[in-house]
């Protein structure tokens, strides 16, 4: 008697012997890329804070911020705070990967910054961004942590130095 195929693969999955297919990490790296760029196109349209809550991870914490105290949403609000007129923060990844096993993500590339001051003096600020994605429960991904380092400024030439 033969067995059937569908019964001999889940008795191989049952039992632990059969392993499930490796994750498809090219598409993996797509959604992630495109949580990227819809968590920026939030902040733009709905603003930083609503963005920064809406695809943060429920352990979601910050290395600029106590990590040890400031995490979920606590985290968010403490380091975002409520949205100001005139501040704008754009950016986009340069570069995706995940993990083998298709639980964790990130991205990094450049951010802007800009402010606007009572005077109407706008102030711009750059850097390179990394966001640290953890594929929930659900399938989504949020984003369990987020850091931006500004770039260094450039030196002053010898004869500005010098007035």
């Amino acid at each position: 008697m033969k067995t059937p195929r569908r019964l001999l693969a889940l008795i191989l999955l049952l039992t632990g012997l059969a392993q499930a297919a490796p994750p498809d990490k090219a598409q993996l790296k797509k959604e992630v890329a495109a949580m990227e760029d819809q968590f920026c196109a939030m902040a733009r349209d709905q603003g930083l804070l609503a963005a920064f809550q809406h695809f943060a991870a429920p352990d979601v914490a910050f290395i600029d911020t106590d990590p040890r105290k400031w995490h979920g949403p606590a985290a968010v609000l403490e380091r975002i705070g409520p949205d100001q007129p005139g501040v704008t923060l754009t950016w986009s990844a340069s570069f995706t990967d995940v993990s083998d096993d298709g639980t964790l993500g990130y991205n990094y590339g450049r951010y802007e910054w800009k402010a606007t001051d009572r005077e109407g003096k706008v102030h711009t600020s750059t850097g390179w961004f990394l966001t640290l994605w953890k594929r929930q429960p659900d399938g989504s991904w949020r984003y369990v942590m987020d850091n931006g380092a500004p770039d260094k400024p450039t030196a002053k030439p010898a004869a500005e130095k010098s007035n």
